[in-house]
This record gives C-alpha cells, sequence and structure tokens, in this order.
C-alpha cells in the first residue's frame, strides 16, 4: 500500500494501536552475493538527486529501515504478514519519502504531496520477481481491501529499459470527505532488489514521466552501490516522534477514564502508554463491567496527545466521517482477528445519534462464531487530547445511552 494511502487509514483508525514496527532477517543468504543493510540505505535517492521533485516537502520521520512487520503494515494485501513476507523471500528493506508538510489537512489544491524511493531485499532473483509481479497486480485484486480508502481510475504504463524487469501504475485514492490524492509509482526488479518509486500528486496533472526518471536514476543508483561507486549510508531507524515532552505523556492518564469514574469497587484489567510517531497514548481496559443497565464485556478508553491541535482536529474529524468510521470498522475487525482467531462477520456501521455536545460515535453489530455483539464508540476531543471510549457486549445487554453516559465523564476528564 502506498503509505500516502496508509496515512489516511491510520488517520481514521486513530483508536487503535500503532503499527508495530518490525525487525529484518539481515543473515547473508547462501549463494547470493551478500547486500547489506547500509547499501540499501545509500541505494534510496536523496534530497540533492530529487531535487525540485521534492520542492515544498519535508522528509517523513517513518523513512528508515523497512522491515517484514512494517512492509506488512504497509502492503495493500490484508494477509501479508512478516511470516508470510520471510516465507516469500524478502530479506529486508529501506526507503526515503518526502512529504507535504500538511498532507493529511490539504484537501483539494495542486501540486505534489509525496516522494517516496524504497528498494526491497530478496533471497534470490525468482522471489523478487515473484513478489515483484503480485506488487503490479495488487491495485486490481485488492481495490476493495483498503478500509475507508477509495480505488479508481486504475490504469497501467510501460517502463522501458528500467532494471531487469519493470512495470508503472497510476490510481486514484480517496478518503471521502478529506483528501484525494493521484499516485503514480514505478516499480522494477534489479537482480534480487525489488525498488519503487512513488509520486503522489493533489491534482490530475501526469506525473508517469516524473516517475519514470527518477526510476531511472534510482536504478542507476542501485548499481553503482552494488558497483562500490558510492559508499555505504549508516542507515536509520524509522523514528519515534520527540517533540511531546515527558511531562506532557505524564500527564495523559489522569486525563483518562478512571476505575473511580466508573463506581466503588471498580478495577482496571490493565493499562498502560503505547507510541506512534504522531502521537502519545494512555489506554485503561475494564472488563465484566457494568455502567447504567449495561453489562460490557469489555470497556476500553484510549487517550491521545497530538503534537498540535490541527493534528487532533483531523483525527477527529475523519472519524466522525462515513469514511473513518469505514477505517476504524475495518481496523476493529482485524484487531478482533487477530486476538481470537476468527474474523467477524455480517458486519454493520453506522454514526451513533445524538452522541452528545462535542462528541462523536459509531455503533457496529458483528458476528463471531455464530453469536451476535454490538460495540459503541464515542470520540471527544480537547485541544491536542482526543479520547475515545468503546464498550462491547451482546445486543440485549448493551444501550448505547450508557455509554454517552460514560463518555461524558470521560469528557470532564480530559478536558480538566
Amino acid at each position: 500500500m502506498p503509505r500516502f494511502v496508509r496515512g489516511l487509514v491510520l488517520a481514521g483508525a486513530f483508536v487503535l494501536a500503532g503499527c508495530s514496527v518490525g525487525g529484518e532477517d539481515s543473515r547473508p543468504v547462501a549463494g547470493q552475493p551478500e547486500i547489506s543493510r547500509p547499501q540499501l540505505a545509500a541505494m534510496v535517492l536523496p534530497a540533492e538527486v530529487l531535487g525540485a521533485s521534492i520542492k515544498g516537502l519535508e522528509r517523513d520521520e517513518d523513512s528508515g529501515v523497512n522491515g517484514n512487520a512494517d512492509a506488512a503494515d504497509d502492503s495493500i494485501d490484508p494477509d501479508d504478514t512478516a511470516t508470510s513476507l520471510k516465507g516469500a523471500g524478502r530479506v529486508t528493506g529501506y526507503d526515503l519519502e518526502y512529504v507535504h508538510p500538511r498532507l493529511i489537512s490539504a484537501r483539494g489544491g495542486k501540486g505534489t504531496l509525496d516522494v517516496r524511493t524504497a528498494v526491497e531485499l530478496f533471497e534470490d532473483p525468482v522471489f523478487a520477481t515473484q513478489y515483484l509481479q503480485a506488487r503490479l497486480g495488487d491495485y486490481v485484486r485488492f481495490r476493495k481491501a483498503v478500509p475507508g480508502v477509495r480505488l479508481s481510475a486504475y490504469s497501467e504504463f510501460e517502463a522501458v529499459a528500467i532494471g531487469d524487469e519493470a512495470g508503472g501504475r497510476r490510481v486514484k485514492a480517496t478518503f471521502p470527505g478529506v483528501l484525494t490524492g493521484y499516485v503514480t509509482d514505478v516499480v522494477f526488479r534489479r537482480g534480487r532488489i525489488v525498488a519503487t518509486v512513488e509520486v503522489v500528486r493533489a491534482d490530475r496533472s501526469d506525473a508517469r514521466q516524473e516517475a519514470l526518471r527518477l526510476a531511472v536514476e534510482l536504478d542507476r543508483r542501485i548499481q553503482a552501490v552494488l558497483a562500490g561507486e558510492i559508499a555505504p549510508t549508516k542507515p536509520s531507524r524509522r523514528e519515534k516522534s520527540s517533540k511531546l515532552t515527558a511531562a506532557q505523556r505524564k500527564r495523559l492518564p489522569a486525563r483518562t477514564l478512571a476505575p473511580e469514574d466508573l463506581g466503588p469497587g471498580v478495577t482496571a484489567a490493565g493499562e498502560g502508554a503505547f507510541a506512534d510517531p504522531d502521537y502519545a497514548g494512555y489506554q485503561r481496559t475494564f472488563e465484566d463491567v457494568v455502567v447504567g443497565g449495561s453489562h460490557l464485556i469489555r470497556l476500553q478508553a484510549r487517550t491521545l496527545l497530538y503534537e498540535d491541535p490541527e493534528a487532533a482536529r483531523l483525527a477527529y474529524r475523519i472519524v466522525g466521517r462515513a469514511g473513518g468510521r469505514e477505517a476504524f470498522v475495518g481496523g476493529v475487525v482485524r484487531a478482533f482477528a487477530k486476538e481470537t482467531g476468527v474474523a467477524p462477520t455480517h458486519i454493520r456501521a453506522r454514526a451513533l445519534p445524538n452522541p452528545g455536545r462535542d462528541r462523536t460515535g459509531i455503533v457496529v453489530t458483528f458476528e463471531l462464531v455464530g453469536a451476535r455483539f454490538e460495540m459503541v464508540s464515542v470520540f471527544m476531543r480537547s485541544g491536542r487530547l482526543v479520547q475515545s471510549v468503546t464498550g462491547i457486549c451482546r445486543p440485549h445487554a448493551l444501550d448505547p445511552g450508557d455509554l454517552k453516559a460514560v463518555a461524558e465523564l470521560a469528557q470532564r476528564r480530559l478536558a480538566a
């Protein structure tokens, strides 16, 4: 999946856990010349080579070593995992991305939103070829696989004399009510390396020639690194946000729905901090808890602290729209499948009616092993903080009105 699209999905599903950052298998492959991680880091196109292509863009902190777990998070194929990619011969990867500083909030407009170059190392050229062909077909096979994002207007173009084999694609990616981007990429193989150039524009301007030009540059650079003409570079890891202070993070537990808010004798079954490059968070989970007339299997409160109010406002706005609800529900489905080993079925989502002042909400019904469940999530924002409270139970034991009352308690704590 283009990280442009992934960014929209994560923005819509912001109450879910941050993407895992996995390691990579960097052991030498028998019978193949060793290609080191520093060599991979030197292959991607730096700013001085990209030149005018990245005018007005900033280096994405998420750039760096792209292990198999990272690649699975980025993939448009819902079945990709770190294990399956390793089984497909993928060893590791490295990418460098430049993005518009207001990527997600830039509705309409013109110009380039995102430029990314990436290299992925495989055990041998056969694995690399198989992966390349799969990637070139994924927009067609998985065009409905990304929750909350519509992929349309797909087309292909030739990429001649680039690598050992190559192909080009263009697709329109839309997050309804939030942002539309036109993604143009060239994917090619050079030996056992699969390389990608991705250019995303806010308008329909044809970016094929730019993507092809950059692909030629990337191919040349890969060969120069392998020939020893360009020195290896110290690889960087994907960075975590450093703009949020320890004091700000320390206050998150006090801003999150607490046991005493729910009544005497209530205790948290689990709690703790988590982080993402764009925010810090804190989560409390309650199990087998009664709120009002609802007997909940699970009640979860999550508070996210963003680096600036605009990012928090955007995340809150997205989840209140149809595309954001779809992305959120898609994330919940994947989380349930991972936790239980069974994917929910007959999933239905709708907006929660009258969630309360300065709040928005979602009601989701689904079946799990033949049993029907309902989930109600209510979201609220205060400055740079966004909190959600989510209750899950069988429909007859869950009154959405009770979650509204819990959300009011959480909202008071959030604004304190």
